[in-house]
Formats: C-alpha cells, structure tokens, sequence
C-alpha cells in the first residue's frame, strides 16, 4: 500500500495569521482607492496680446450739424460804439493761438494760395478741433467758404466770428466779413447793417447829393 504523506490540520495560529495578512492587504487597498487623485500643476495658458491699432486722428467737424446751431441774426445784436456796452453774446473770450493751431493756420494759407482748397478745409477744420472759440479760425471759415461760392454758410462762420471777437477790432473785422457774405448774397440791408457794427456808418443823403 501507498503510504501518504501525513496532513497537518490547520492550527488556530495559522488560521489568525492568514487573516491578519488579508485584512492588511484589504486596509492597502482601500487607501489606495479613498486617496485623492494627485494634480499636475500645470502653467497658466499665455495668449498672444492683439497687436495695437494704429492712432485714430481727430474726426473732422461735420457741417450741417454746426449749421444746426444757427447764430443770432446781426440784427439782434446792439451796434459796436464806444458808448454802447457789448451783449454777452459778443464778450471776449480767450482765443491765445497755440502753436500747433499757429501752424495749422500757416498751412492752411499756403493751401489756399495753391488752389487746394479741400486740403485747406480739412487743415482748417484740425484747427478748430484744437481751438473752437478762435474768432480767426472762423474768418478763416468764412474766406474759405466764399471762394468755394458758398456765401450763406460763409456767412454762418463770421456770425460764429463774431461771438468769439476779442476787442474793438476783432469786432470790427468779423463784421466786416459778415457784411462781404451778405453781399456775396445779394442781401445790400444787412450787409449795410453789419457795416453800421463795423463802425462804417452810412453817408447821410446831403453827403451824399453833394
């Protein structure tokens, strides 16, 4: 007969280490799977910057809007003598020339002296922009907008003149022009009418018979 090797029954020793050793394999386990996750610190992305657009220039002034604004008429306006203050409409205000607008106003000249009249405009137009209570610009206005034959809106801007005028002869030119608009239109009354603010006063009829 076969003799078979003899069997050890388990011993309560065996037995208590063999489970240890599975709870403890349970416990690794479960902390492996209840652990968090390890996060990648990862850079923050880097968009490239838009490039820079280029220098927007001054948007030139739109004219029928200033002509919305429409001055007093010359006949509102008290006549400019010695004995008769001037209305607030007529006081000075500060009209000093910058540089860039005494440039500007140089340039513009040399424009109109060479025909370009649209570059005057424009050049005119940057000026004013710059300085809007500069009773010269608006002459300026007014001059060009006569050589362009546009007499009723020349004559708008030595209106606008004459509400920036400083002194006696500030007043006296930007009248002067409103009276040469208002020839340029056939309007003889109040061309005579801004004479008379001028300081021009008319010829009295025995002057003139004699």
């Amino acid at each position: 007969m076969p003799i078979c090797p003899p069997t050890h029954p388990s011993t309560p020793l065996s037995r208590a280490a063999a489970l240890s050793a599975v709870m403890i394999s349970l416990s690794l386990l479960a902390g492996c799977a209840s652990a968090p996750p390890r996060q990648v610190m990862r850079p923050a992305p880097v968009y490239p910057q838009p490039p820079i657009p280029p220098a927007v220039q001054a948007h030139p002034l739109i004219m029928p809007q200033m002509q919305e604004q429409r001055l007093p008429n010359a006949a509102s306006n008290p006549p400019a003598t010695q004995d008769t203050p001037y209305s607030p409409s007529m006081q000075a205000m500060p009209t000093a020339s910058a540089p860039a607008v005494i440039a500007l106003v140089t340039r513009a000249e040399a424009q109109t002296a060479a025909g370009d009249l649209g570059g005057a405009e424009a050049t005119l137009e940057r000026a004013v922009q710059i300085q809007p209570n500069n009773a010269r610009l608006w002459l300026d206005f007014a001059q060009l907008r006569l050589a362009q034959n546009q007499p009723a809106e020349a004559e708008q801007f030595a209106l606008r003149a004459v509400q920036y005028a400083v002194g006696n002869n500030g007043l006296r030119a930007a009248w002067l022009m409103v009276a040469k608009t208002r020839d340029a239109q056939g309007n003889a009354q109040g061309a005579a009418d801004a004479r008379r603010k001028a300081g021009f006063q008319p010829a009295s009829p025995t002057q003139t018979q004699g």
